[in-house]
């Protein structure tokens, strides 16, 4: 290889670029993307919205994957009507290449439940061959309105 083959690069080089990135695990196995129905939930009321999760696998490979769903420790807001418990977990199973798969999670507030902007934090996760495993995750936040 000469010089001027390094400087502006050679149909080789890209070619093996190529064959080595086949096998490798993508940085981001996941698109996420998370909507609620209905859009707020109402304060100082005993109420529900449901977080819509939905996983879709850009993989090549079918992956084994689960779903947690974190809700700030100070709000009076919980998986169940009673507002203790701020963290969720959900195993999806295996999602196959190209598959979207949606879950949806139940948040509830209650009488103290106070007016504002609540993050959301949601974590989907891709194990290896059992849930014990975890071969990649991807965090994403959001924000939930109290009206």
């Amino acid at each position: 290889m000469s010089f001027l083959d390094k400087l502006f690069g050679e149909s080789k080089q890209e070619e093996k670029i190529e064959k080595t990135s086949e096998g490798k695990i993508l940085a981001k196995p996941f698109n996420i993307s998370l909507s609620f129905t209905p859009l707020r939930l109402a304060a100082n009321k005993s109420n529900s919205v449901n977080v819509n999760v939905k996983v879709t696998n850009i993989t090549p490979d079918p992956q084994l994957v689960s779903v947690d769903v974190l809700l700030p420790k100070a709000a009076f807001m919980g998986f169940e009507p009673s507002c203790i418990n701020k963290a969720y977990e959900k195993r999806i199973g295996q999602v196959k290449p190209g598959e979207t798969i949606t879950v949806s999670v139940p948040i509830w507030g209650g009488s103290q439940t106070r007016p504002a902007e609540y993050e959301i934090g949601v974590t989907v996760f891709a194990h290896y061959i059992g849930y014990d495993k975890v071969l990649s995750y991807m965090k994403t936040k959001t924000r939930l309105r109290v009206v």
